[in-house]
């Protein structure tokens, strides 16, 4: 997700009603839902898809393997609405079972939701206008709401808006949220869609492949509510993510320098080690990683990571100023509240080495 969270204006003005249909009768937008456990707020989350003002909709969900009250929410949810398409899938991860939602997707549009998130009714009528008078735009998010376990607003989060503040975001975190989008097919097949062996991070990774001919924005308006909670994967899986974003800035990179990434290696490899000592571009991950976590002012396991970019010339002089940039940061109250953290649970493979 990126920056902390911070107010923005909630003007308002009145969208204009546009109705669009595709080819052959199908709708015009896929909601693309994957869920694995997700009990506890999946019924809100649907409710807030229901509500949409927009219409042809069609919602395409995948129950990646749970083993609460998923699947039955979800059948019940369907039971009596003849545009949500049920699929199954047997713990693939959240990018395995998007890329799934897809391949069974029909709308010329693709809208992404998350299962603890809600949308506000005119989220997808906005954009759909939007991108019907911005044809230059690919994909579009737009701001969005934090609300608590109990649906509390509790802040809004900042996103940066114009295709060229998104694409200097875009260079170190996803520049959208991403529950919010809603992209053209064309720029989601082009960059090649959603890749299972990205856990974490998925998002990340896709918006850094979206080809340069389609335009990013976000609109103003917080049409989303991305829930903060202990069990979502963004606190639960922080490590992880901090881990999959830094190896999403790698594979770029890489496929700048040679034209293709390492993706197929990273699946093949039975765990992260092991990729990373047949992976040559190591340094350039750690030195990713390493910058994350000064960032996120974990300046213990940044410098551990940085000391093995050192050892490879080509990242020596970034990875040093990363390095040195480490000392004051650790002065921060955010970093000594990590230090603090790191001292009292000191077990190993917490994210911090590459």
């Amino acid at each position: 997700m990126g920056d902390e969270p911070t107010r923005v204006s909630d003007n308002d003005p009145t969208p204009p009603r546009v109705q669009v249909a595709a080819a052959g009768g199908a709708p015009i937008v896929s909601v693309l839902l994957a869920v694995r456990d997700g009990a506890r707020f999946l019924p809100r989350a649907l409710a807030s898809i229901a509500a949409q003002t927009h219409r042809p909709l069609e919602l395409v969900a995948v129950d990646d393997g749970s083993t609460d009250d998923t699947a039955e929410i979800l059948r019940s949810f369907a039971a009596a609405r003849g545009w949500v398409r049920l699929l199954g899938a047997a713990g693939v991860g959240p990018a395995g079972a998007r890329a799934v939602a897809f391949q069974a997707s029909r709308g010329a549009l693709i809208a992404v939701h998350d299962a603890d998130d809600e949308s506000l009714p005119d989220r997808i009528e906005r954009q759909v206008a939007y991108l019907g008078e911005h044809p230059e735009i690919g994909v579009l998010g737009t701001c969005a709401d934090v609300i608590d376990g109990r649906g509390r607003i509790i802040a809004a989060y900042r996103v940066p808006h114009g295709d060229g503040a998104l694409r200097r975001m875009l260079r170190r975190a996803p520049p959208f949220v991403h529950g919010s989008v809603l992209m053209r097919r064309e720029a989601y097949e082009e960059a090649g869609g959603f890749r299972a062996v990205f856990r974490c991070a998925e998002d990340y990774d896709l918006w850094l492949r979206i080809p340069p001919r389609f335009g990013l924005e976000n609109l103003h308006l917080p049409l989303y509510r991305w829930r903060s909670h202990e069990g979502g994967t963004f606190a639960r899986m922080r490590d992880q993510h901090i881990r999959f974003q830094a190896a999403a800035r790698a594979f770029d990179e890489e496929r700048r320098a040679v034209g293709r990434d390492a993706a197929a290696l990273l699946a093949s490899s039975g765990d992260w080690e092991s990729f990373l000592g047949a992976y040559d571009r190591a340094d350039r991950l750690a030195l990713r990683l390493g910058e994350a976590l000064v960032r996120e002012g974990r300046t213990a396991d940044a410098r551990d990571a940085l000391v093995r970019a050192m050892n490879v010339p080509r990242s020596l002089a970034a990875a040093l100023a990363w390095w040195l940039l480490s000392w004051p940061v650790g002065l921060l109250p955010r970093a000594r509240r990590h230090a603090r953290h790191r001292a009292a649970d000191p077990a190993p493979g917490r994210g911090g080495s590459a």
